[in-house]
């Protein structure tokens, strides 16, 4: 009998994941589909990673590590992909957990899928202690997303897709021009490239929340650069130079100023009341929002996140002018 053929390849950056790896790769043994095989590239661990990753592989050849010759995720995952012998590619963490279905639901979503798909699933966070609530609010958020199925209009505001939560073809997959967020660059790539994005109900990650986490830690995950990165495709992919309007001065409006300034790109900044405010050694006017009536064919750009009853209200002032979400304004 010849070798069982490679379905899907998992590509997993490691880095220090001694703590969690052991469950996560019984995890991946465990699920009901068989043809896989898991690219784990070491990412210069200085724990027992690597040693555990040896390990199973004695127990289980579709498991191979390999070295990461350069540094961070972004080389660990073009050479993962490199490597991958797999019609189709999904990303996994070492420190989260598959669900035992996980790629069978996957691989029975992309067999039936259009050519440039990327299927996911929904999440669910857990820890040793206590979940924070800024982690409950995003897990629910992207659930949302997979319930609505509109993850395109909100994709300027999160980051829609989970990083390691999905599917797609080998030759759909491009990681050659990543840049950090790399997970929030990639749903960009898709976005940009017209991706239709298959759902599926059930939960396929389960997302470990530790405060050693690298989005806790490391600066390529800090607010700024999720801004700069989200604030830059906007302006390449969206951006039609119409009257841009943007909408809140708090912290998120003004990082969004800063950005659109070091752009060279006019705005007219809003909030509730008229104010001024000092960014990047500028003095720049901020209008009552209601002035938004009086500007013709404008896009907006809303840095502020209302409570569910306020954003029903707002929603509806919006249609009221005849805008639709992910159309005409964009929530960041």
């Amino acid at each position: 009998m010849g070798e069982a053929p490679i379905i899907v390849s998992i590509i997993m950056p490691v880095k220090n994941a001694g703590k969690y790896i052991e469950e996560c790769l019984r995890a991946i043994k465990c699920q009901t589909f068989s043809f896989w095989e898991l690219i784990a590239v070491i990412d210069h661990s200085t724990d027992k990673s690597e040693d555990i990753i040896r390990a199973f592989q004695l127990e289980d050849q579709r498991i191979q590590p390999f070295q990461n010759n350069a540094k961070g995720i972004i080389p660990a995952l073009q050479l993962a992909l490199k490597q991958a012998k797999g019609q189709y590619i999904t990303r996994m963490d070492a420190d989260d957990i598959m669900p035992k279905d996980r790629l069978q639901l996957m691989v029975e979503a992309m067999h039936s899928a259009a050519p440039k798909t990327v299927v996911t699933g929904k999440v669910k966070y857990f820890s040793d202690s206590e979940v924070s609530d800024g982690y409950l609010d995003y897990q629910n958020w992207l659930n949302d997303r997979i319930d609505q199925q509109d993850h395109w209009q909100w994709i300027y505001r999160e980051c829609v897709i989970a990083s390691p939560n999905w599917m797609v073809r080998k030759e759909d997959l491009n990681l050659s021009n990543l840049e950090y967020p790399e997970d929030y660059d990639l749903v960009f790539d898709w976005y940009a490239k017209g991706f239709k994005i298959g759902t599926l109900s059930a939960t396929t990650l389960l997302w470990r929340e530790h405060p050693a986490r690298t989005s806790r830690n490391s600066e390529n995950y800090q607010q700024e650069a999720f801004f700069r990165l989200k604030l830059k495709h906007f302006l390449s992919l969206d951006y039609t130079e119409k009257p841009l309007v943007l909408w809140g001065t708090g912290i998120k409006g003004k990082l969004s100023a800063s950005i659109l300034l070091a752009h060279n790109i006019d705005f007219i900044w809003m909030d509730l009341n008229t104010d001024t405010q000092t960014v990047e050694d500028k003095q720049l006017p901020v209008h009552k929002f209601t002035k938004i009536e009086q500007i013709s064919d404008f896009q907006l750009l809303i840095a502020v996140y209302p409570s569910e009853e306020e954003m029903q209200s707002l929603t509806n002032y919006l249609t009221s002018l005849k805008l639709t979400h992910g159309k005409h304004y964009w929530f960041l």
